[in-house]
């Protein structure tokens, strides 16, 4: 768990993201800047846009402090960070006298103030204790990162499309258009229907013409009616 004793100011969370959308600069994380990535990247921005100030700032570095034991949704981006001109690790202990009284150059003391003053007006110059439980933790990635992610990506997609358009494809067989197959299926099948469940039709003229006492021999004889006895008259 390093613990730094060092001489610089407060950067504010809010001006370091602010700093780092208005630079346009992708490959610096604003919720850690101990990472590698983005500390080249901040440095190098510094000297593009201070050069005067960075040329009597040849040790700056940024420190941030964090706790791994705090489990709180803002631990992950602490407030604010450090920037530091003069960074001493505390191992054991140091006597804080032997360190603060080396003295700093007029021209490095200038230049911390004036960078300051581009930074973080509002913040004071001094000197600070910081402990920062993990420097190797997890950084948040960056917009580069991401944008080169998403490159990848792509890519890897558009590959796949031109190896798939690469391929011989065979032409897709036309299917029967639906509402001819369903107008000339239904006629057919009204067709079958009616061939099938038609019953023939007997030639009645022609069954006549050839036997006329046929249908009357068929019909039923008329039962022949009883006689009544007769009655003999009154004088019998």
């Amino acid at each position: 768990m390093p613990t730094y004793l060092l001489h610089g100011f407060r950067w504010p969370r809010p001006l370091v993201r602010i700093h780092i959308i208005l630079q346009n600069l992708d490959d610096a994380a604003a919720g850690w800047l101990v990472a590698p990535q983005t500390t080249v990247t901040l440095l190098r921005n510094f000297h593009d846009l201070y050069p005067e100030c960075m040329r009597h700032l040849r040790g700056l570095r940024f420190i941030e402090q964090y706790d791994p034991n705090d489990t709180s949704p803002s631990a992950s981006s602490q407030p604010y960070a450090y920037v530091a001109d003069i960074v001493h690790e505390v191992k054991l202990g140091v006597c804080i006298d032997d360190v603060t009284t080396k003295g700093i150059a007029t021209e490095q003391w200038g230049a911390a103030l004036e960078l300051r003053d581009k930074l973080a007006p509002e913040e004071k110059v001094g000197w600070y204790v910081v402990v920062c439980g993990d420097e190797e933790r997890w950084a948040p990635p960056t917009i580069g990162q991401l944008e080169a992610g998403g490159r990848s990506g792509s890519l890897a997609r558009s590959s796949e499309y031109s190896d798939s358009e690469s391929k011989p494809q065979s032409p897709p067989e036309e299917p029967e258009p639906r509402g001819l197959r369903k107008l000339f299926g239904s006629r057919a099948s009204r067709k079958n229907r009616k061939s099938t469940s038609r019953p023939p039709v007997p030639d009645l003229k022609r069954s006549q013409s050839e036997s006329p006492n046929a249908s009357r021999a068929n019909l039923p004889s008329r039962p022949a009616q009883p006689q009544m006895p007769q009655m003999p008259g009154p004088g019998a």
